[in-house]
């Protein structure tokens, strides 16, 4: 993804990125073991609701001339994208409509005036300031069910910021497509980076940083009700075979009599 200057061979467009979209039951075990299956639940329920996390903010405090590429800071449900501009005039598509702010160097927002024309489901930007500019642009892009896509220009440099407490990387919870080139630390952030981009599309996923620990342990207690209503059949199948064997008896002695 680039920003070119009005004129420059290509249009300098912005490739348009792509998002997806986003009462007590007791039975009896063994030699009258009493289990209470509500609390087995109660604990289930902890374990999902510590997938769920509170909405992170995005970090304005990650600066886009630190990296000469496209960036995108990740919050839970939306990511804010950062472009290199270096001119007076930019030309760019998205698939939606934004609010583009153009910013100096020394991150002071610079007035500028937005044209936006409508063509075959995208959104063709102009972005005029009245001054040459060494900055960046800056917008806003939705993000569903922690997955964040988009597509990018190939060749071209990317780095993805995951909101502060996640990952990425799993192969169950979430994973980044393709696989970075560096994965590094910056704020208690986890940042990936395509310095060449192969392809277009980028994909990821991203997951609390506490999710396959509590996914371990949602299992755990998957496998210890199963064995709980395991041991709760058997010792069913084991009352109804003895009162049948009395009633049997019972019935057996009624008919010598």
């Amino acid at each position: 993804m680039m920003v070119g200057r009005r004129g420059d061979p290509g249009g300098g467009r912005l490739l348009s990125p792509i998002w997806s979209p986003p009462g007590r039951d007791r039975g009896l075990l063994g030699d009258g073991v009493d289990m209470n299956l509500d609390a087995g639940l109660g604990i289930l329920a902890v374990l999902i609701l510590t997938f769920g996390q509170g909405e992170a903010a995005l970090s304005p405090g990650l600066e886009a001339v630190s990296f000469n590429g496209t960036t995108y800071l990740l919050a839970k449900s939306e990511a804010e994208v950062i472009v290199p501009a270096n001119g007076s005039s930019f030309n760019f598509t998205l698939p939606i409509r934004a609010d583009i702010r153009l910013f100096n160097s020394s991150g002071g927002e610079v007035p500028a005036e937005t044209r936006v024309d409508f063509w075959r489901g995208y959104y063709n930007y102009q972005v005029v300031a009245g001054e040459e500019v060494d900055g960046h642009l800056n917008y806003t892009l939705p993000i569903a069910d922690q997955r964040f896509v988009v597509l990018a220009e190939e060749g071209s440099s990317v780095r993805v910021v995951l909101p502060p407490g996640y990952a990425t990387g799993d192969r169950l919870l979430g994973r980044a497509r393709p696989t970075p080139d560096r994965i590094e630390s910056l704020d208690n952030r986890t940042v990936l980076i395509w310095p060449v981009l192969e392809g277009r599309v980028i994909d990821v996923s991203f997951y609390a940083e506490d999710a396959p620990r509590a996914f371990r342990l949602f299992l755990l207690l998957l496998a210890f009700l199963a064995g709980v209503l395991a041991l709760e059949h058997r010792a069913s199948m084991r009352r109804l075979r003895s009162i049948r064997r009395d009633a049997d008896e019972d019935l057996e002695g009624r008919g010598r009599a």
